[in-house]
């Protein structure tokens, strides 16, 4: 259904309209300033919010500051309910061992039920070990924004 962002004078605002529109902000976003080392799949961030049915939620991760043992690559990966759980998105970036990366994986979703609903973030690396450098103003993030029904 298209959100109806057109009125004329003597029009009424209903609330089907209005729930077409974005809610925002679903929870206070997930953050860590304690960095660490992953190899296998490893959870990083976790966030909790409560989905209603057949709405959409932009789900945005973002890891600021990565680096590698070895020449590899490190797969960032938005997971429902746990580390084993369905792939949301994934993506790919290089891991360099001189230097630092980042890495986003951001995704729409759209809620088959309502209810509360998990959202795991996690990291991988290739080969070797991936190292995720975080402090107070470098820190990843996890976050979900509700963009509505209407688009």
């Amino acid at each position: 259904m298209t959100a109806n962002t057109t009125f004329t004078v003597g029009q009424t605002f209903t609330a089907g309209q209005a729930n077409n529109f974005g809610r925002g902000l679903m929870v206070a976003p997930s953050v860590s300033t304690t960095g660490g080392t992953f190899t296998g799949e490893a959870q990083q961030l976790t966030i909790t919010f409560t989905a209603v049915n057949a709405r959409n939620y932009l789900i945005l991760y973002s890891e600021p500051v990565l680096s590698g043992s070895a020449s590899a690559t490190c797969t960032a990966r938005l997971r429902e309910d746990s580390v084993g759980g369905a792939t949301i998105n994934q993506a790919t970036v290089t891991l360099p061992t001189a230097f630092t990366t980042n890495v986003i994986v951001q995704s729409i979703f759209t809620a088959s039920a309502s209810g509360t609903k998990t959202v795991v973030a996690t990291l991988q690396a290739s080969t070797g070990t991936g190292t995720a450098a975080r402090s107070s103003i470098r820190f990843p993030q996890l976050y979900v924004i509700d963009v509505g029904t209407g688009y």
